[in-house]
């Protein structure tokens, strides 16, 4: 008959192997979910059903070990722990013990002389206070081993758990789970986007995969063990049912033999699935090794793809950028025009840009479709939030047309007159110009989006022209001889003039080819009214912009020279010269 703490060590790993067996399978069960390609399909498939059918042994092991921790034992229900049964078992043998010695004692103080006799009653209550003490200590074991679970108990907790694996259940009743159907196979991703998410969830997968193979070794190692040990017992249930029968009444030898069957049926019953598992777990596992195969030899597949496609959208952008240099170099080289260099160097950063945002984008997305939905939202975000910004770069266009503004221009925006010294995609800079077109030390900067707003006024010269009409006025005298007025200050005009005339008509040549039209060649104009002072003389004559206020002093000073030179020449007493600019 085997002793409490054999049966112990047989019977106490059912609950926790059990236990072992369900977190496995758990473990494996998201995997089956990750199964996306048709060869995962196929893998995950055969590992569910050999899955299930491992499951499903480790509850018959798990029955079957009950059911032979439920053996007829010496002693009371089995304890769950080894120290207490052995401490039970030890307090039992000294309680034989004790009542031997004493029933011993006993016998000798009746048997011997009055000389012994005293020496013996001291020995004999020696002996009976360690048997009070010996069944003392097994009746507090006795206690502390009947709140252990028995056997019944092991069974309701069994089911407990079968009942929370509805898949087992049905498995059970309705026979082998059905292959899982084979999904239609998807278009392999080729962008970077799709890519990457490609090789981050194979990586996870290989991850799952390599830790449920490390918790199949684990389960194999366990269930290893309880085998050898079942094996072990199952031998020397063998040998005992042998030797029980030597030397014993024929009526024993049969019981024991009856005994010894019954207890060799049990433990095999425990044994066969454990078998049986082993073969499974091994075809599991190696199952699992192929299927690692494969995930590892995709991965390393889209890894190469990705970093492929890396590699030619860096080597796109850097082939883009080296033309972008030749462009602005050629840009430098051949176009020596100051407003159609910086109309191509812009051009230049829009092209550039377009087109590297156009390689990024159709590097990331996998589908034109995605690029189309991506765009949609990119482009209603941004005409809400940035509409200010698209409408200045609309403007922008306007204002570099075939007669917009370039850099240099004198121009009037609002109340501000001064000139161009930048123009941006958003953004036009200006030098201010004061009083006599002198320079106020300030830039103003306007959005280009004004060119869209009427409550904005703008004004520039005429493409070609760098000029403004200056006036000089005069009264003279009563009396003056105005004709010989009028021939003397021409005259003095005539001589500041002609100093710039030739810049001008060049500049008069200029517009009349770009603007395609008739204009009158800028020349010398006077004029004749009367005013309350007197006859007035005015005297119109065109002057560059960038010295106007020389050109003002000049002729001041020229016509105060010649006034002075013809004393004929009087002015009214309140009509001292003035020169100032047109608009």
């Amino acid at each position: 008959m085997p002793t409490l703490l054999a049966l112990l060590l047989a019977a106490a790993p059912a609950i926790e192997t059990l236990n072992q067996s369900i977190a496995w399978y758990r473990a494996y069960t998201p995997l089956v979910a990750q199964a996306t390609e048709p060869g995962d399909v196929v893998f995950a498939a055969d590992g569910r059903q050999d899955a299930l059918t491992i499951l499903r042994l480790s509850f018959e092991y798990a029955r079957a070990q009950t059911a032979l921790s439920g053996s007829p034992l010496t002693g009371p229900a089995l304890p769950n722990g080894a120290a207490l049964a052995q401490q039970f078992n030890d307090a039992v043998a000294q309680v034989q013990t004790a009542k031997a010695q004493a029933a011993r004692l006993t016998a000798a103080a009746a048997a011997g002389g009055a000389k012994d006799r005293q020496l013996v009653q001291q020995q004999l209550a020696q002996a009976r206070a360690e048997l009070d003490l010996a069944e003392a200590r097994e009746d507090t074991l006795k206690a502390m081993v009947a709140f252990q679970p028995a056997s019944g108990k092991q069974s309701e907790q069994i089911e407990e758990l079968l009942r929370s694996l509805p898949e087992l259940r049905n498995t059970a009743a309705q026979g082998p789970a059905p292959q899982a159907a084979l999904q239609v196979p998807k278009a392999p991703p080729n962008g970077v986007l799709g890519l990457l998410s490609g090789v981050l969830s194979l990586s996870r997968k290989l991850h799952d995969v390599h830790g449920v193979i490390g918790s199949t070794t684990a389960l194999r190692a366990s269930l290893e063990k309880l085998r050898a040990n079942l094996a072990a017992e199952l031998e020397s249930t063998s040998r005992v049912a042998v030797a029980s029968g030597e030397g014993a009444a024929p009526a024993d030898r049969t019981r024991a033999l009856q005994e010894a069957t019954s207890r060799y049926r049990k433990v095999a019953a425990a044994l066969l699935p454990l078998s049986r598992q082993q073969v499974l777990l091994d075809a599991f596992r190696a199952n699992l090794a192929q299927w690692y195969e494969a995930i590892d030899h995709q991965d390393d597949v889209e890894l190469r793809d990705l970093l492929l496609r890396l590699g030619l959208l860096v080597v796109a952008i850097v082939a883009i950028l080296a033309a972008s240099d030749f462009w602005r170099r050629a840009t430098f080289r051949y176009v020596q025009d100051l407003r159609r260099r910086h109309q191509f160097l812009v051009l230049r950063r829009v092209v550039v840009a377009a087109v590297v945002s156009l390689f990024i984008v159709f590097a990331l997305v996998t589908e034109v479709g995605s690029i189309a939905t991506f765009a949609g939202f990119i482009t209603a975000g941004l005409a809400v939030a940035l509409q200010n910004v698209i409408l200045s770069v609309a403007a922008y266009f306007f204002l570099i047309g075939k007669y917009g503004v370039r850099v240099g221009d004198r121009v009037q925006v609002a109340n501000v007159t001064g000139d161009v010294i930048d123009i941006g995609l958003v953004r036009l800079h200006l030098m201010e110009l004061g009083s006599g077109g002198q320079p106020t030390g300030r830039v103003v900067v306007f959005s280009n989006s004004f060119v869209f707003q009427p409550s904005s006024n703008f004004f520039k010269q005429l493409p070609g022209s760098n000029f403004s009409w200056h006036q000089v006025k005069l009264t003279l005298a009563a009396g003056t001889d105005y004709k010989l007025a009028e021939q003397r200050l021409i005259k003095a005009v005539e001589s500041v003039y002609s100093g710039y005339r030739e810049a001008i008509d060049r500049q008069h040549r200029d517009m009349s080819e770009s603007l395609a039209l008739r204009i009158e060649n800028p020349k010398l104009q006077s004029q004749l009214r009367f005013s309350s002072d007197g006859l007035e003389i005015l005297i119109r004559f065109p002057a560059p912009l960038a010295q106007g206020a020389a050109v003002d002093d000049a002729m001041t000073r020229a016509l105060v020279e010649e006034i002075a030179v013809e004393p004929r020449l009087t002015l009214a007493g309140a009509g001292a010269p003035t020169i100032q600019a047109l608009v």
